[in-house]
């Protein structure tokens, strides 16, 4: 079975690494994978990864679909990358 999730890409200007972020509701966080480097992306808005969840909580996806929307350190809190009420918002409104 396929099931595909949400995830946003993030760019680290100072590594000029991409991390791909994966919200998942099981952990209340996000997950990360690498995506390549700001100079050779991996991926792109609007792809479809062929990616396998490694969630200890249950949140199995195998496909990651790129939001158009970049991630936000807003959406994080501080302690343990847990969502912050900003992404809350985030996800409200583009329901």
């Amino acid at each position: 079975m396929t099931t595909t999730t949400i995830g946003y890409l993030f760019p680290h200007p100072r590594h000029g690494a991409i991390s791909l972020v994966v919200p998942c509701e099981p952990c209340r966080a996000f997950h990360w994978h690498g995506a390549g480097t700001i100079d050779r992306p991996l991926h792109a808005p609007g792809d479809v990864t062929e990616r396998l969840s490694h969630c200890p909580n249950g949140n199995e996806y195998s496909d990651i679909r790129i939001s158009a929307d970049p991630f936000r350190r807003a959406w994080m809190t501080p302690q343990r990358g847990r969502f912050s009420a900003a992404y809350r918002r985030h996800v409200d409104v583009t329901r």
